[in-house]
C-alpha cells in the first residue's frame, strides 16, 4: 500500500564526503587541500557541530519522513517479509527439486574393491557340515539411467552393469554382466504422489507468493500505524510551540496591561500558568516523538542513535468510490488465506485417496527386456551375449482387514469435507470483513471533509480571539476557551486523517490491491 513517488530517500541519510576523507585529488583527501586558516575554521565549526549534535547538549538531529517512504521501506525489511521472502524461496526450490527429479537421472554405482576373506560352512552332500576358508574380492559397476512417469506412477530403467568374482584360494576369476538392460515398473490401482505433488507444489508456490504480498501489504499497515503514532506525537509538539509562542506573546502584552491597572492579578498569574504548562507540554512531546521515533527504527530492523523523525503528512487522495463487486473480486483472487484454503483441501482429498489405495487391492506389472551373460573371460560377455526377458505380475488383494480401510477412507473424508467448509467459510468471513470496511471507508471520507473544516475554522477562531485579547476587545476565559478549542480539533483532525489512511492501508492489505495507482500491490 504506497502512494505514487519518484524517489525514495532512506530514513538515515549517508554522510556528506566532505567529512569522510573522499579523495579529490590524487592520493591526497579534500580536506587536506585546505589551507591552515581556512582548515582551522573548518576545525571550529567541525567541533560545534558535534557539540551540538552530542546527545544531552543540544538539538538533534532531526530527518523527515513520508507515510509513502515508511510504506515501501517496512515492506523491504520488516522481520514478518524477511520470514515471508524465505518461505517463498523454499517453495520455489521445492518445485525445482521436483520438476528436476522428473527429467531422466544417470547414476553411477560401484563397490570395489570388495574383499574378504573369512571361513563359512558349507553343507556336504551327506548332510554334514564343514568349514572352508575362502578368499573372494567381489568387485561390481553398474550405469542407471531411470525416468520417472509421473502420470502413471511408473518408472523406466536403462542399466548397464558388470560384476567380477576373483576366488583368491582358487586362483580363479568370473564375469557376470548385462551389457544393456530396459526395464519397467508399474503399479496398477496404487497411490501415485508424484500425480498429486504436480498440483500441490505449483499450488504451495503460488500461496507463498501471496503471503509474501500479504505480509509486505501487512507491513505497510503496521508502517501506518506507526507513522501516525509519530504524527500524533508531533501535533502534540507543534500545540505546544504554538501554545509556548503565543503565550510569551500574551502574558508580556498582560504584564503591560497589568502595570497600567487594565487586568487584574489573577489574569496575569493565569496567562503565568498558561506558559509554563506549554513549557511542560512541549517537553513531554518531545519524549513522545523520541518514542515513535524508536518504535520506527525497530519496525524497520534498523538501530536507533536518538534520531528524531518528523513526519510530512500525505497530500495524494484516495479514489471516493470503490465498486463492493470489483473489491470482492480483487479479494477472491489474491487473498492467500482463500488459496491456502483451498490447499488444504486438496491435501486433504490427497490423502484421502492415499488411504484408499495403500489399504485396498493392488497389481504391480514389471517387465524387461536386454542382455545377459556371464564367462570367465571379459570379451564373450560383449561381442555374444545372451537374452533376457523378464515379465512378472504380483497381486496384493486384502480378504480380510476388519473394516481398517472403511474407517481409515472415513476418516479421511470427513477431514476432506471440514477443509473445504474451511475453505467455504473462509472466503465468506473475508468476503463479510471487507463490506464493512468499505462502508467504513465511505463514512471516513466524509469524517476528515469535516474534521478538515472544523480546524480550519477553529485556526481562524483563535487568531481572531487572540487580537481581540490584545486589544482588550475580550476577557481571558474567553481566550483560553478558544485556544482549548483549537487544540481540540487540531488534535480530532490528526485523529481522523489517521482514521483514513489505516483504512486505506486496511483495504489495501486485504485487496492487496492499490487503489492509488489502481494495479496490483507490490508491482
Amino acid at each position: 500500500m504506497t502512494q505514487p513517488s519518484t524517489t525514495t530517500t532512506p530514513l538515515i541519510p549517508r554522510p556528506s564526503s566532505a567529512w569522510t576523507g573522499e579523495r579529490t585529488g590524487p592520493g591526497k583527501p579534500r580536506f587536506t587541500r585546505l589551507k591552515n586558516g581556512a582548515f582551522r575554521v573548518a576545525a571550529l565549526l567541525l567541533l560545534l557541530f558535534c557539540f551540538l549534535s552530542f546527545p544531552g547538549t543540544g538539538v538533534r538531529a532531526q530527518t523527515n519522513v513520508t507515510l509513502e517512504m515508511l510504506q515501501e521501506q517496512a515492506a523491504q525489511s520488516a522481520i514478518e517479509v524477511l520470514i515471508a521472502q524465505q518461505q517463498l524461496t523454499a517453495a520455489k526450490l521445492e518445485l525445482q527439486g521436483f520438476n528436476a527429479g522428473l527429467k531422466p537421472r544417470l547414476d553411477l554405482v560401484a563397490n570395489l574393491p570388495n574383499y574378504f576373506r573369512t571361513s563359512t560352512e558349507v553343507t556336504q552332500d551327506d548332510g554334514t557340515v564343514a568349514f572352508r576358508e575362502i578368499e573372494l574380492n567381489n568387485s561390481f559397476v553398474g550405469l542407471f539411467a531411470s525416468q520417472r512417469v509421473a502420470g502413471t506412477g511408473g518408472t523406466f530403467t536403462l542399466e548397464s552393469r558388470l560384476q567380477r568374482t576373483d576366488n583368491l584360494v582358487q586362483d580363479n576369476k568370473f564375469y557376470n554382466g548385462a551389457p544393456i538392460r530396459l526395464f519397467y515398473r508399474q503399479p496398477i490401482l496404487a497411490f501415485n504422489p508424484w500425480k498429486w505433488d504436480r498440483q500441490l507444489l505449483p499450488l504451495a508456490q503460488t500461496v507463498s507468493e501471496r503471503e509474501l504480498t500479504a505480509a509486505r501489504a501487512e507491513a505497510a499497515l503496521l508502517a501506518t500505524d506507526r507513522f501516525f503514532d509519530l504524527v500524533s506525537a508531533d501535533q502534540e509538539r507543534r500545540i505546544a510551540e504554538t501554545n509556548k509562542a503565543a503565550n510569551e506573546q500574551l502574558y508580556k502584552v498582560a504584564k503591560e496591561r497589568y502595570e497600567l491597572g487594565k487586568i487584574n492579578r489573577g489574569d496575569l498569574v493565569q496567562l503565568q500558568l498558561e506558559l509554563t504548562s506549554a513549557e511542560q507540554n512541549l517537553l513531554r512531546s518531545e519524549r513522545l516523538v523520541a518514542a515513535a521515533s524508536a518504535a520506527i527504527f525497530r519496525l524497520l530492523g534498523r538501530p536507533y542513535q536518538k534520531e528524531l523523525l518528523r513526519p510530512e503528512l500525505p497530500t495524494t487522495e484516495v479514489a471516493a468510490e470503490i465498486e463492493v463487486a470489483e473489491a470482492l473480486n480483487r479479494m477472491t483472487n489474491r487473498r492467500p488465506e482463500i488459496l491456502a484454503a483451498q490447499q488444504r483441501a486438496l491435501l486433504a482429498e490427497r490423502e484421502e485417496d492415499r488411504v484408499r489405495r495403500d489399504l485396498g487391492p493392488r497389481i504391480d506389472i514389471e517387465a524387461g527386456f536386454g542382455f545377459v551373460r556371464n564367462d570367465a573371460e571379459l570379451a564373450p560377455i560383449y561381442q555374444d551375449p545372451q537374452n533376457e526377458r523378464i515379465l512378472s505380475v504380483n497381486l496384493s488383494l486384502p480378504i480380510l482387514d476388519w473394516g481398517q480401510r472403511k474407517a481409515l477412507t472415513k476418516r479421511a473424508a470427513s477431514e476432506r469435507e471440514v477443509a473445504e467448509e474451511v475453505a467455504r467459510r473462509t472466503e465468506m468471513n473475508l468476503g463479510t470483513e471487507l463490506v464493512q470496511l468499505l462502508e467504513q471507508w465511505r463514512t471516513v471520507q466524509e469524517e476528515l471533509r469535516l474534521a478538515t473544516e472544523i480546524r480550519d475554522l477553529a485556526n481562524e477562531r483563535f487568531r481572531i480571539s487572540q487580537e481581540s485579547y490584545t486589544l482588550g476587545a475580550i476577557p481571558l476565559p474567553q481566550l483560553t476557551l478558544a485556544q482549548q478549542f483549537r487544540d481540540q480539533n487540531t488534535r480530532a483532525y490528526a485523529e481522523t486523517l489517521r482514521a483514513y489512511w489505516f483504512t486505506y492501508a486496511r483495504l489495501a492489505r486485504l485487496t492487496l490491491w492499490d487503489f492509488i495507482n489502481n494495479k496490483p500491490l507490490g508491482e
